[in-house]
């Protein structure tokens, strides 16, 4: 057992290294795509000036300020949860290149994830440096309570693994159709939404909030930039962190589930 437990290790180690490499090479690229994803900065400037306009200065107690340090908070969270491993799996598939990787002693589950793990260490920085930026602009003001900090980066963990599982299972659906990104996009607008990329949770309906709950989605984006903007307890941190523990278990199922079910269809074409 022992020395199994080494070889996985070092299995995992160069691939970490390799993967890592690999997208140093598009660490420009990486800049890039963070800038484009600033969905969350055009909400935090439109609701900065409602608040601003409106009687008293806040919209449902949130004021610009808050509006700018969750919006910021939102736009962290969801660059260190950006998933694009259904698109690679949907030309893997459609294109057969998915067949030499069925031939290596590991599970091309494990190449892709650890794609994604070695991109956040290209990412960390340039990320902070436009948090530092974006949160001298705005004026937004992180809490001050410690805890805070490591109860959100438990929540962004547990988040990105549910994610990248739920992605996978979607781009595993190129087994059965033409093409599975259409699925992707929709799910990312329910997530967009029920997450509170938009606004926070509670300014949308009761019964929205309601169904939202039972979902991944407030607590994978939405809590944790509550967190990070001092409008969360730890309470809620320890209730998201087990309602995500329970998703992620029923996503590794499905998507295990759904990869073995495809490899009896897979035709390899074009391989």
């Amino acid at each position: 057992m022992t020395a199994r437990l080494r070889a996985t290790g070092r299995k995992v180690r160069v691939l970490f290294a390799t993967q890592f490499a690999l997208m140093a090479e598009y660490r420009a690229e990486v800049v890039i795509w963070m800038l484009s994803g600033t969905l969350s900065l055009v909400m935090m400037l439109v609701w900065m000036a409602q608040a601003a306009a409106a009687p008293g200065g806040a919209v449902r107690g949130y004021t610009p300020t808050d509006f700018a340090t969750y919006f910021l908070s939102t736009w962290l969270v969801s660059q260190l949860l950006v998933v694009w491993v259904s698109h690679e799996l949907d030309f893997e598939i459609r294109q057969g290149t998915l067949s030499p990787k069925l031939l290596r002693p590991l599970d091309p589950f494990w190449q892709h994830l650890l794609g994604h793990v070695s991109e956040r260490f290209i990412r960390i920085i340039p990320m902070l440096a436009l948090v530092g930026a974006f949160t001298w602009l705005s004026g937004a003001q992180f809490t001050g309570q410690l805890w805070a900090y490591p109860a959100a980066l438990g929540l962004v963990v547990l988040g990105f693994g549910a994610r990248f599982l739920w992605e996978y299972t979607i781009g595993l659906l190129a087994f059965w159709t033409d093409s599975s990104t259409s699925f992707q996009e929709l799910v990312w607008l329910v997530y967009a939404a029920l997450g509170g990329m938009f606004a926070p949770l509670t300014f949308y309906p009761e019964w929205v909030q309601r169904i939202a709950v039972w979902t991944p989605f407030p607590y994978m984006l939405g809590l944790p930039s509550q967190l990070l903007a001092g409008k969360a307890t730890p309470v809620q941190a320890a209730q998201g962190a087990l309602i995500l523990a329970a998703w992620l278990a029923v996503f590794w199922v499905v998507r295990w589930a759904a990869w073995r079910a495809g490899l009896k269809k897979y035709g390899a074409v074009g391989a």
